[in-house]
């Protein structure tokens, strides 16, 4: 199974359309089967309209919903799901996607915070979808977590909600923007392996990068030279073939101020 995530910061980067085309362009080119987006964003005054049956949400799409705008460029191969979380920057519904190349059969909307004011903007959501891929059933879930220090939303509270609906049989990966470095003990990273989670960068055979954010980025104020934030983790040991950061500017052309991962193993 071939998984890919990013936190796109939509319709916020410059040369937007451009951009958009250079990850469907890397989904058809790799034969991506899962995708899993964070801060997929469409204007609160654009106009509502119909979508086709790719579309397996309940959600309204706007029609410049950035979810939207991918799935007309990759056709109708995939199946999507989105769900607004909050007003981003006073003018988006910003929210979650997830694209499946194969049938999704059940989805979940799990309020991850004690806040549920959507015109907050620390209010967090996970969509968790189920996929059956030749009659093996497992869950994918995209987030978007907050910060460990945070006095009115931490992460510690957020993560405990995601493990605990995220607890299943099969298996389950957890992919996005956890605004957890992994260089920082005791706190979040350590938290989710504590957890039983495995990193699936730790599993990989092969691995290529390992920053998914440089210098300053919304939430991260100081200047760095690189964070580890973004993951895709699972409950089972699988066996990982590879996992690569993109869109990085070595692999694939910048589209974020995150990277994205690219993460393939035996399912």
């Amino acid at each position: 199974m071939k998984l890919m995530t990013l936190n796109t910061h939509s319709l916020s980067e410059c040369d937007e359309k451009n951009k958009l085309q250079t990850i469907a362009n890397f989904i058809l080119n790799y034969d991506v089967d899962v995708i899993c987006l964070q801060e997929v964003n469409q204007s609160m005054t654009a106009k509502s309209i119909s979508t086709d049956r790719s579309y397996v949400g309940r959600d309204i799409i706007k029609e410049d919903n950035y979810a939207l705008g991918l799935s007309q460029l990759l056709g109708d191969q995939y199946n999507w799901n989105y769900i607004p979380v909050k007003v981003g920057y006073g003018k988006f519904d910003e929210g979650v996607a997830i694209f499946s190349k194969y049938p999704i059969v059940n989805s979940e909307n799990t309020l991850l915070t004690q806040t549920n004011d959507y015109t907050f903007w620390k209010k967090r959501n996970s969509l968790g979808v189920e996929i059956v891929k030749e009659n093996t059933h497992f869950w994918v879930y995209t987030v978007h977590l907050g910060w460990w220090k945070d006095d009115e939303e931490p992460f510690i509270n957020q993560w405990h909600k995601l493990n605990v609906v995220a607890n299943k049989e099969v298996s389950v990966y957890l992919a996005g923007d956890f605004n957890a470095p992994d260089i920082i003990p005791n706190q979040s990273y350590e938290t989710i392996k504590e957890d039983g989670w495995f990193d699936t960068r730790d599993l990989a055979d092969d691995v290529q990068g390992r920053f998914t954010a440089q210098g300053k980025i919304d939430g991260w104020d100081e200047a760095v030279d690189g964070m580890r934030i973004d993951y895709i983790w699972c409950n089972k040991k699988e066996h990982v073939k590879s996992h690569h950061v993109v869109f990085d500017g070595t692999h694939e052309d910048v589209v974020s101020d995150h990277f994205g991962l690219f993460m393939e193993d035996s399912l």
